[in-house]
This record gives structure tokens, sequence and C-alpha cells, in this order.
């Protein structure tokens, strides 16, 4: 999934929405721009949510990130508690 052209939170939010059409275990590729706070916040920010950055590739001279996203369970981390 190309989401250079994406700024966050919207590329985050885009991801998310992609895993979500997978089953457990299903991965997806994406493509984000480096520079800025997509690069530091979305395998992060994944991470927290249960799903497994299994690689990350830079391609520095073209200015891309390459995600490899394995979806995983939902945890206690990407339960929002209300009150």
């Amino acid at each position: 999934m190309d989401l250079r052209q994406s700024k966050c939170p919207l590329n985050f939010v885009q991801t998310k929405l992609a895993l979500e059409k997978l089953p457990e275990g299903g991965q997806l590729e994406v493509w984000i721009q480096l520079g800025g706070e997509s690069a530091l916040n979305i395998p992060k920010s994944l991470s927290q949510e249960g799903h497994l950055v299994l690689r990350q590739e830079r391609d520095e001279p073209a200015g891309y990130e390459r995600l490899w996203i394995q979806k995983g369970r939902a945890t206690e981390n990407s339960v929002v508690e209300e009150r």
C-alpha cells in the first residue's frame, strides 16, 4: 500500500483500516514518506496495537520507507477505556 502522499495521522489510520480487513497473521506492505513523525510513530503505534513489524527498509535517496507488517491480535493496549 503506497501511502507516500499521505500525512500523519491519516497514513496510520489507512494502515490500520487495511489491517482490519486481513485475517490474523496476514501481512501488509506499506510505503511511507521518510522524515516527519510517520516513520517513527507508525511502527511504534502498530506494535502497541498488537501487530508485528516484521521488517523496515529505508530508501534514503528515494525518500521513503517500506514496512512489512503482520496482523496480530488486539491487545489491552489497543482497547481504549471509556470513563
